[in-house]
Parts: C-alpha cells; structure tokens; sequence
C-alpha cells in the first residue's frame, strides 16, 4: 500500500459506482475510507452494501462510516420504527421512514444469513475516523462543546449546521449535497448527488501530510468520468 488515503462520498444505491470505487482504490493501493449513506435512491442499497461487505473482508485496513440512511434502514430491520413513520434528529429536522422502504424490501427477501450479514457490517460501521491530519465523518462537525469522542452518535450522522464553527481537525465529510467537491476553512465536503443523477467523488489524500491530491470523478453507473490532480494544493498550509 502506498501512503494515499481516498475517501469517498456518499453513493446512495449507485452500486456501479461503488464497484468502480473499490476498484479504483484498489488501483491506487489507497486505504479507502467511505463516508456513509450507502443505501437509498439510487437502484439498490443492498447490492450496494454487499459491494461494500466483500470489500471489507478484502482490505480489513479500509473504513466505513455509517450515515443516517444505514440508522434509518437498521431502525426498519430492527422493527423500532415503520415506512410510514415520521422521524426526528437533534430536536430540528424531520424524516419520512418511506425513503429507506426500497432498501428495507429488497433486506427483507434475502435469505436469513445474508439478511444477518447486511445488519452485521451495518452494525460495525464507525461514526469516525481520525489521522494525525484529519478527521473523516458522515455529517458536518460542528463546535458544539462537545470533543470528538463525546459527540454523540446522532450528531455525527445527522448534524447539517457549521454553526458554531468546527476549531479542532480539518474534516472531510459527506451528508450535505452539493454540487462538487468544496472546500471551506476547516472542512472539504466531498458529498456530490450520486444517487440524485449526480456523481460518486473520490478524494485522494496524502497520508502523512493531509494534502489533497487527487479529485476522482465516478458516474452512477461506474464510469470515471474526471481525473483532478493536485486540487487547492495549499488548502492545508
């Protein structure tokens, strides 16, 4: 393995796309972390998932973080809640259980020990991950008077707000749409539509230092579409 990290955005059931980015990390000899939302929207969560599952046990080293699509489609599988429930995330936003329904249907016709393997990887996803450089999560890292480590867990998959802004780590991170890659003071949102006809991004990082190297543009169905070297190469300094 050489000394890239390439993260990866939220995929959202563009399981062709999953596929073309463990290949490419697998090409670049990257540790690959994936930021979360797996499931929904795009045609199937659950191949999406199992893409993401042999991965793993290929490449114990890479990393997975769960999003609020895998917490809603846990809580499905799990009978806490229904597809016609509405639910709540810190106190301000709500959410239709209706849009982890495809993902549920397609989980619940699997056989039983591929149905306990799907809630097995779900269940061992990381709310984060952190190098000596950066921070790596699912939603936005705000300065709420909580460390990373005592955040809780509905923060770091649910949270949309910069507000207090973030004065620990630079994060890279997913959860909010938008339309490429951007970067801001102390974060870099990697989260470009896949699954809403966008694309799949992949950022390559440099281990050791931080520095971005690379812009990988993936489309839904798995085509690599843009190859960016060296982006804000001075972003860190």
């Amino acid at each position: 393995m050489n000394n890239q990290i390439i993260a990866f955005g939220d995929i959202h059931g563009c399981y062709q796309a999953a596929e073309a980015a463990v290949k490419l990390a697998e090409e670049l000899k990257a540790k690959a972390v994936f930021l979360g939302d797996y499931v929904d929207r795009g045609p199937s969560g659950i191949r999406t998932l199992q893409t993401l599952m042999t991965a793993k046990k290929n490449h114990p080293d890479w990393v997975f973080l769960m999003g609020n699509h895998e917490q809603i489609l846990l809580d499905l599988i799990k009978g806490k809640n229904k597809p016609e429930d509405i639910g709540s995330a810190l106190d301000i936003s709500q959410f239709d259980y209706a849009q982890a329904e495809h993902s549920y249907n397609e989980w619940k016709i699997l056989k039983s020990d591929e149905q306990h393997a799907i809630v097995e990887f779900i269940e061992a996803t990381k709310l984060f991950y952190e190098t000596q450089q950066l921070i790596f999560t699912h939603a936005v890292l705000r300065d709420n008077g909580h460390s990373l480590q005592e955040k809780s867990k509905e923060e770091l998959i649910w949270n949309y707000d910069f507000e207090p802004v973030w004065q620990g780590k630079k994060f890279i991170h997913g959860h909010r749409n938008i339309e490429k890659v951007t970067l801001s003071e102390n974060s870099i949102n990697i989260n470009t539509f896949c699954g809403y006809g966008g694309t799949l991004s992949g950022l390559a990082i440099d281990m050791h230092s931080g520095m971005p190297l690379t812009i990988y543009l993936i489309s839904e169905n798995g085509k690599l579409l843009i190859e960016e070297a060296h982006p804000h190469k001075n972003l860190f300094k």
